[in-house]
């Protein structure tokens, strides 16, 4: 998974459906993307969403708070080079806010 060395904690994966060969490019139509493809749960009704929209052929990450999908608490487009730091950056992200 390419996501194993990043620390979720104190969140708990609740969905994980990613299986892209990250040393490969995208086959936009064969690589199983779609827009459900992982999902992190937080304490205080946080979650971590990681999906692909072909609308922008980009990875969406996106913060929600209390399962307000329309007013995300953050939200950014990636490629696939970029998806590991940026999913890094919002799972801390995710645990200042619960630090707070």
């Amino acid at each position: 998974m390419i996501f194993e060395k990043i620390s979720f904690y104190p969140g708990k994966i609740t969905y994980e459906d990613f299986d892209i060969d990250i040393n490969k490019p995208l086959d936009f139509e064969d690589d199983g993307l779609k827009e459900d493809m992982f999902k992190v749960q937080y304490p205080d009704n946080f979650i971590l969403d990681i999906g692909w929209y072909s609308g922008v052929n980009k990875f969406n990450i996106y913060i929600i708070k209390d399962f307000d999908w329309d007013n995300p608490i953050k939200k950014t487009e990636c490629d696939l080079v970029d998806l590991y730091s940026k999913t890094e950056t919002y799972a801390v992200y995710i645990r200042d806010l619960l630090s707070n």
